[in-house]
Formats: structure tokens, C-alpha cells, sequence
């Protein structure tokens, strides 16, 4: 059984896309929470993401749709 964390730091998404720790909390970070409808409130601490969001939000094959009930992220 494989068990996949929920959230990732900004510097994981950083080393894991290819850029700074600084786009990813001025740039990209924003963006995610505003695609998913992410509240800030709701995470666990400050500077986590949820990885299925950001997941979602790299992936280029697909375009991302707005949310607009908050986002879960869902157990696997």
C-alpha cells in the first residue's frame, strides 16, 4: 500500500516544477487557491498547499475548471 502525503511546502513544489521558492509564493501559490477555492484558514499551516490541487494545476493536458464549493482533498 502506497501512502501519498495531502499537502506538500512551497519549496517541494518548487524543487519538484523547476523555479523559486519566490514565484511559487507570490505567483503560483495564489493561483491555486483561487482555481480550487482554497481558504486559506483551512490548511494546516501556512506555506502548504494541498498536492492534488497542485497536481491538477500543473497538468497541462487538461485545462482547470473553477471551482465553486471549496476544495476537498480526497483520500486515496
Amino acid at each position: 500500500m502506497e501512502l501519498r502525503q495531502k499537502f506538500c511546502t512551497y519549496q517541494e513544489l518548487a524543487d519538484a516544477v523547476g523555479c523559486s521558492y519566490q514565484q511559487i509564493a507570490k505567483v503560483h501559490a495564489k493561483r491555486i487557491m483561487d482555481a480550487f477555492g482554497i481558504d486559506r484558514k483551512k490548511l494546516p499551516k501556512a506555506g502548504l498547499l494541498p498536492v492534488e490541487a497542485c497536481e491538477q494545476y500543473f497538468d497541462v493536458t487538461k485545462p482547470i475548471e473553477k471551482r465553486k464549493e471549496p476544495f476537498t482533498p480526497t483520500a486515496k
